[in-house]
C-alpha cells in the first residue's frame, strides 16, 4: 500500500521497509543459527537494502515534503543508526545519510569487546562448574553461605577484565567511553534525549534517580553497608522462597498462560521463542525481541501484523528469568499491535526508554501476589513483591548515575565512580579494585541504554497505576486488556510521540509519584 502522493518519497520508504525485512531476517536467522551459506545469504541482502536506503536518500534534496512525509523522513533518520549498529554485517558500510558515526577502528572495538565479553559471561568457571551471568545472578540470590556468594560474584572477574583491564587509561572500555563522550558533548546525551521524550525535564533525571535509590535503601537495606556479593541476596527473598517452584520447564507456560489471559494469546500473535541454549547457536548473552518482517497494511485496509521473535538464553528458572521472558514478551506484545506505515515501525534512539517501558507493563507482574498467588499457589506480602520488583530497577538507576558521570568527565577512573554510587546512593561497599560495575552488555554496544530501564520505570509505575484505576488489577487476567493497551498505547510506533501518549493516557504529565508510592506502600 502506498502512503504518500510524493513518488519520489514513496521509493524512498519501500527501499526502507525492504531494509527493516533485511534486517529483521538476518537478525532472526543469524540468531537462531543459520547455516553458514543461509547466514551469507542474508548479511549479503541487507547490506544490498541498505545501500538501496542510502541511494533513494541522496537522490533528492526532500525539501518539498509534506509535513506527514516530513515527519516520516525524520522517522527514518532518526531509526537509522540504531538499526545501523545492531547489524555486524552493517560495519564499516560506507553511507552517507545518517549523523557520522564512529570512526571504524572504534565501531569494531566495541563489536569485538562485546562479543569476548559474552563470551567470557558464557563461560564462567565456579568450583568445577562452568556458568552463564543469569544462572550465578540467579544463584547470589539463593545462596546461604557468604563466602560462597563472594566466590560466584568474583567469577565474572574475568568477564570484567575484558572490558575494563586493570581500570588503566587505555582499556577497551575507558577507549569506548572516550568516543561516546565526545559524541554526548557534540550531539547531546542520549539520557537526556529520552527523559525530554516522556515529558521530564532532563535536568530533573539524577535527583530523580536519587530519590528513588533513597526510598528503595530505606526499604529494603537500611544504612549499614553490606557488600555487592550479597545486594542480590538481601533483594531475593522471594527469589529463594519461589525460584524452585519456577524450573526452566515452566517459564514458557507459565508465560503463554498469562498472555493469554489477557486476550494475547502468543500462538494467535504468532510469537517465536528461542530461549534455550542449544549447540550450534550463536552466544546470546542478553536477551532481545526483534521481528522477522514488519506490519503491512493491505489495499482494503486491513492489517498483516509483524512476526515477533523473542530471544533469550535460558539455562535456569527462577523468577528472575520469568520476568526477563515477561519482558521480552512484552516486547513482543508492542510488536504485534504496530500500525503504522513503514516509516514509523521502527523508533527513533529518543523513544527507546517508552520501549522498554511497554515491555515492563508486562515483565512487572511477575512480583505481583495475585499473578504468584495464580500461577504459583503462593501468598507474596506487599514487602517481598515491591523489593524484588525494585532490586534489578535500582541496579538500572545505579547505572544511569554511572554513564551520566563517567560521560561527563570521561577521565575519571570508572571503578571509582561506581564505587561513589554503590556506597553514597545504593548502600553497596564500593570495592574500587574491581570493575564490578561491568555487568551488563548494553554497558558496551548501547551507551546511556540502562538508563532506559530507569527512567522507563517511571513510566511503567505510572501506566500501570493508571491501568488499575481503569480496569482493575489484571494480574490474574483481563482478556480486553491487551486490546485496551493497544488502542492506547501500543500502535502508534513512531507516529506519535511518548510525551503525547502518555499525557492523554495518564491524563497529565509523567512523574515519578507512582513509583515512590509503590515503594512506599510495602514500607
Amino acid at each position: 500500500m502506498q502512503y504518500t502522493d510524493n513518488p519520489a518519497f514513496a521509493r524512498l520508504e519501500a527501499a526502507y521497509a525492504a531494509y527493516l525485512e533485511a534486517w529483521g531476517a538476518w537478525m532472526v536467522g543469524h540468531h537462531a543459527g543459520a547455516a553458514r551459506e543461509r547466514d551469507a545469504e542474508l548479511a549479503a541482502a541487507l547490506v544490498v537494502a541498505r545501500r538501496a536506503v542510502a541511494a533513494k536518500l541522496a537522490a533528492e534534496a526532500w525539501d518539498r515534503l509534506s509535513s506527514t512525509d516530513r515527519a516520516a523522513l525524520d522517522n527514518i533518520r532518526g531509526a537509522l543508526p540504531d538499526l545501523d549498529a545492531w547489524a555486524a554485517p552493517l560495519d564499516g558500510l560506507a553511507r552517507d545519510d545518517t549523523a557520522p558515526g564512529e570512526p571504524p577502528d572504534i565501531a569494531a572495538l566495541r563489536r569485538v569487546t562485546l562479543d569476548a565479553w559474552g563470551a567470557a559471561m558464557a563461560d564462567l568457571e565456579v568450583g568445577d562448574e562452568r556458568l552463564d551471568r543469569l544462572t550465578v545472578s540467579a544463584r547470589l540470590a539463593r545462596e546461604e553461605d557468604p563466602d560462597a556468594r563472594r566466590r560466584l560474584f568474583l567469577a565474572m572477574e574475568p568477564a570484567w577484565r575484558v572490558l575494563n583491564g586493570d581500570d588503566e587509561r587505555d582499556s577497551p572500555y575507558r577507549r569506548l567511553l572516550g568516543s561516546s563522550a565526545a559524541r554526548w558533548a557534540a550531539e547531546g546525551s542520549p539520557i537526556e534525549a529520552n527523559a525530554a521524550a516522556l515529558g521530564m525535564d532532563p535536568r530533573d533525571v539524577e535527583p530523580t534517580m536519587r530519590r528513588i535509590m533513597a526510598a528503595f535503601r530505606t526499604l529494603a537495606l537500611g544504612q549499614a553497608p553490606i557488600e555487592p556479593w550479597d545486594y542480590r541476596y538481601a533483594v531475593g527473598g522471594l527469589a529463594r522462597r519461589l525460584d524452585a517452584k519456577i524450573p526452566v520447564e515452566r517459564l514458557r507456560a507459565i508465560n503463554d498462560a498469562h498472555l493469554r489471559s489477557l486476550g494475547a494469546d502468543p500462538a494467535d500473535l504468532n510469537i517465536q521463542y528461542d530461549i534455550h541454549p542449544r549447540p550450534g547457536r550463536p552466544v546470546i548473552p542478553t536477551a532481545f525481541t526483534v521481528t522477522s518482517d514488519i506490519a503491512r497494511q493491505a489495499a482494503d485496509g486491513t492489517w498483516i501484523p509483524a512476526t515477533p521473535w523473542v530471544f533469550a538464553t535460558y539455562a535456569e528458572g527462577g523468577i528472575g528469568n520469568l520476568e526477563e521472558l515477561l519482558h521480552e514478551s512484552g516486547h513482543a506484545l508492542h510488536y504485534a499491535a504496530l500500525r503504522a506505515r513503514p516509516a514509523h515501525i521502527a523508533w527513533p534512539a529518543d523513544q527507546t526508554a517508552f520501549v522498554e517501558a511497554v515491555a515492563d507493563v508486562v515483565g512487572w507482574t511477575a512480583h505481583e501476589p495475585a499473578f504468584l498467588r495464580e500461577h504459583l499457589g503462593v501468598e507474596v506480602s506487599a514487602r517481598e513483591s515491591v523489593v524484588s520488583r525494585y532490586g534489578n530497577v535500582m541496579l538500572d538507576v545505579a547505572w544511569t548515575l554511572f554513564e551520566l558521570e563517567v560521560h561527563q568527565h570521561p577521565d575519571r577512573s570508572p571503578n571509582q565512580v561506581w564505587a561513589e554510587i554503590a556506597e553514597r546512593d545504593l548502600g553497596v561497599r564500593g570495592h574500587p579494585e574491581w570493575s564490578w560495575w561491568a555487568g551488563r552488555g548494553q554497558l558496551i554496544d548501547g551507551p546511556g541504554y540502562l538508563a532506559n530501564y530507569a527512567l522507563g520505570a517511571v513510566m511503567v509505575a505510572a501506566v500501570r497505576a493508571r491501568t488499575r484505576d481503569l480496569r482493575g488489577d489484571w494480574s490474574r487476567g483481563d482478556p480486553g486488556w491487551y486490546g485496551f493497551l493497544s488502542e492506547s498505547l501500543l500502535r502508534f510506533a513512531g507516529m506519535r510521540t511518548p510525551h503525547d501518549i502518555l499525557t492523554d493516557f495518564l491524563g497529565g504529565p509523567l512523574t515519578a509519584d507512582a513509583l515512590l508510592a509503590d515503594i512506599e506502600r510495602a514500607g
